[in-house]
């Protein structure tokens, strides 16, 4: 009986190990060197923009994986570059990202979709001012091969969904509720 018990634990261990062999979807490192998070919105109706240089990527994916593949980003906001030094200094105050309170923004994936050819979208959680909401990222898969993975993304959000512009801040007719993100992921095997 007791050899029994010990074969029955061993096979429950075992098995979702069996369950999930040849799933393993490929890991990659994330070249921060080449890789960037732009942003841009309207200013008084004029275009301004920035990217945030300092962010951190867990990725797991591969095409002919996709229902496996995942992704986590981390935003630190206290990185941030803007066409103009006051609209980056401005952006880490309380108003806007609160980074005292709220140091980061998070992506992570839920699930990704192909939509033909190098196109594909991954739809997952995006946090920003500890306010979480649905977003999806589209982006094409502009290389992928054994040394490498590059693709090029663009996401838009509503600053005002996120509490980012307080105040006097909360109207649009200074600034657009409409934020867009250029993103560029460089990557290569973990």
């Amino acid at each position: 009986m007791v050899l029994l018990k010990k074969c029955l634990l061993i096979i429950c261990f075992l098995f979702p190990v069996a369950a999930n062999a040849g799933q393993e979807v490929k890991k990659w490192q994330l070249n921060a060197d080449k890789s960037t998070i732009k942003f841009s919105v309207a200013i008084e109706g004029s275009p301004a923009g920035g990217q945030f240089t300092n962010f951190t990527a867990a990725i797991a994916f591969d095409p002919e994986k996709i229902a496996q593949s995942r992704v986590m980003v981390r935003i630190d906001l206290n990185y941030i570059e803007a066409d103009y030094s006051d609209v980056a200094e401005n952006l880490k105050k309380k108003d806007w990202f609160d980074i005292e309170n709220f140091p980061a923004a998070h992506f992570v994936s839920r699930n990704f979709k192909h939509l033909g050819g190098k196109a594909y979208q991954v739809t997952g959680e995006f946090s920003l001012r500890d306010i979480t909401r649905t977003e999806v990222l589209y982006f094409t898969l502009e290389e992928y091969d054994e040394l490498q993975a590059v693709i090029k993304g663009k996401m838009e959000i509503n600053r005002l969904n996120y509490g980012v512009g307080q105040g006097a801040w909360s109207s649009i007719a200074s600034v657009s509720g409409q934020v867009f993100l250029d993103i560029l992921i460089t990557a290569t095997p973990e």
